[in-house]
């Protein structure tokens, strides 16, 4: 396999890189200026992660940017939202693809991880944030996003509900060191740290049991990446529901008054 190669492939877009390094699969983000997550750059990162797991050998993988600000600034959110599928077919997958990579990961998180941001890195095993700058981030509320149930889970399942509540309903902004005290991460720090870790964990590539184990762990995630049309029928009805209970109330004591 070649030692460097872009993705997608076959394409000027060049919107990922990847470098086999001697201990590790190295795949950086390329599409600045700040590596949104767009209808064309998801399926570029699947295809990567899937061409990595495929043609490569078992070694961890290492995901960062090649812009230092950003790590990722989330989805593009305008044009996901306006692209037809691209939940259930591009951005859950990125989720997925993540959580069943069958060796060890590492988010190298050397600038902002906002949003979707913050949520693939959180997809990975270990993450290492640069301790100097850079924010983790879910802004959604700042948007007035929902966060649909992979999008929840995924913070609920690996942090538990307090640190999500957190995470989720107050967008706070998590400096390195607050992240590492809070027990988002692993680690500050930069390559070094990064390279520590790939030597503790590269014994696990390779284990047929390690990417299993990890699918156990992650198994309510992944069911709701599988779920996309479902669960937004489901919030809609709910939506009906919550308004036609909570009118039926206002009406009752308004004709009281």
């Amino acid at each position: 396999m070649p030692a460097t190669q872009n993705f997608p492939i076959g394409s000027d877009e060049n919107l990922l890189r990847y470098e086999e390094k001697d201990a590790y699969h190295l795949l950086m983000f390329t599409s600045p200026p700040d590596n949104r997550f767009s209808p064309e750059f998801a399926p570029a990162f699947i295809q990567a992660i899937t061409w990595i797991q495929t043609e490569c050998e078992p070694k961890p993988l290492v995901t960062t940017s090649s812009t230092p600000k950003f790590y990722s600034n989330g989805l593009d959110f305008e044009r996901a939202v306006a692209t037809p599928g691209f939940f259930n077919d591009a951005y859950y997958p990125m989720m997925r693809v993540m959580l069943e990579f069958p060796w060890p990961t590492v988010a190298w998180v050397n600038g902002h991880a906002f949003a979707a941001g913050f949520m693939i890195s959180a997809c990975h095993d270990y993450i290492v944030m640069n301790g100097e700058k850079g924010y983790l981030c879910m802004n959604e509320l700042e948007f007035g996003a929902p966060l649909l149930p992979p999008m929840m889970s995924i913070f609920r399942v690996r942090y538990g509900t307090q640190l999500a509540h957190k995470i989720a309903l107050t967008a706070h902004r998590f400096t390195g060191k607050e992240a590492l005290s809070d027990g988002l991460i692993t680690a500050l720090g930069a390559l070094p740290e990064v390279e520590e870790i790939v030597n503790k964990v590269s014994k696990f590539a390779g284990k047929v049991s390690y990417g299993a184990i990890r699918k156990e762990l992650f198994r309510e995630v992944l069911n709701d990446t599988l779920n996309y049309n479902e669960d937004t029928e489901k919030l809609s009805a709910s939506t009906a529901r919550e308004e036609e209970f909570y009118e039926k109330i206002v009406n009752e004591y308004r004709a009281k008054l």
